[in-house]
């Protein structure tokens, strides 16, 4: 990986663009938009992963407000993060529940074109549904993909299909099962993956390989540290992150790597819904922020002779 990095760079412009670092703003609960906007205009990071809130047509964000509020502190949508729970998921047994995941995604579609967003993330099945319904979850989550995928192309909006870790979802836990999910979805507007940190901490054999054989099909990575937490406040080698995703080239596409530091614990999903700790979000955001760039810096700064003696590697 340290290898591939370096090569790469070689071949890189001096005018090289960085990583593009979002935020996946569903973590702060029902904080007012304007203030999640500000606090991330604050500390330097210009893009927002929304949260996937229209769960009818009088529930979520408006297009146009949302626009003003973000164009205010010039924050720009990379994308949706789709929520999918056990009354609406793909993989479900009941037609009923896949009925209205096909009416949320496709509401989340027209909404992600209308903010200018690019892609739109989900679940293969259902956070909060770790046991398996039978073992045709993966097949009927292809089949009721491909029911929304005509929405999603007509929409210009990329699916991304997300790998979750064993003990939140019941199906599709590696990059691998995500790609033989794609497979069977057989459609180009549901064709790539969202990685997220976290999950592939328990899913991946090595998190920096897996990015350098099927990060061209990733378009969004979720960042936090091994303990879902603030980067910098874990063991995670963010700098093995960094540099496999400089390897692919992942800085120069419509790529993001978008914070979304949800905190330890069993069910950060019950947040979603409660009042947020401004004070508790601001220390997230500054401290995550900082830690990536700083890291990208010391990384992108570092000469070949210095990796190669810090990752115990012959020199190129």
């Amino acid at each position: 990986m340290v290898r591939a990095f370096i090569e790469a760079r070689r071949g890189h412009a001096a005018d090289e663009p960085r990583l593009k670092l979002g935020w996946s703003n569903w973590g702060f609960g029902t904080e007012d938009l304007a203030v999640s906007a500000a606090r991330l205009e604050k500390y330097g990071v210009r893009y927002i992963e929304l949260h996937g809130n229209l769960y009818s047509e009088d529930l979520g964000y408006r297009p146009e407000e949302t626009l003003r509020v973000l164009g205010d502190h010039g924050i720009t949508v990379s994308g949706i993060c789709g929520m999918v729970t056990p009354q609406q998921e793909f993989a479900h047994n009941l037609p009923h529940v896949r009925a209205r995941a096909i009416e949320y995604f496709r509401r989340q579609a027209t909404f992600a074109k209308a903010v200018g967003g690019s892609y739109l993330l989900f679940g293969a099945g259902s956070v909060g549904r770790p046991t398996p319904f039978d073992s045709y979850e993966t097949e009927r989550s292809a089949q009721t993909m491909r029911l929304v995928a005509d929405d999603f192309a007509a929409a210009g909006i990329r699916g991304a299909v997300e790998p979750i870790r064993p003990e939140e979802t019941s199906v599709v836990h590696t990059f691998e099962q995500a790609l033989r999910l794609l497979d069977l979805v057989d459609h180009p507007a549901i064709a790539h993956i969202n990685g997220d940190l976290y999950h592939m901490l328990s899913g991946e054999l090595h998190i920096g390989a897996t990015i350098l054989d099927h990060g061209h099909r990733m378009l969004n990575l979720h960042l936090a540290d091994t303990n879902r937490r603030a980067l910098g406040h874990g063991l995670l080698d963010l700098d093995v992150v960094i540099m496999a995703l400089y390897a692919i080239g992942y800085q120069r596409g419509d790529n993001y790597c978008s914070a979304e530091p949800l905190g330890a614990g069993g069910n950060p999903y019950a947040a979603m819904n409660l009042p947020p700790d401004s004070e508790r979000l601001d220390e997230l955001v500054r401290v995550t922020a900082q830690t990536f760039r700083e890291r990208e810096e010391e990384v992108l700064g570092a000469s070949d002779e210095e990796l190669c003696a810090l990752y115990q590697i012959e020199a190129l």
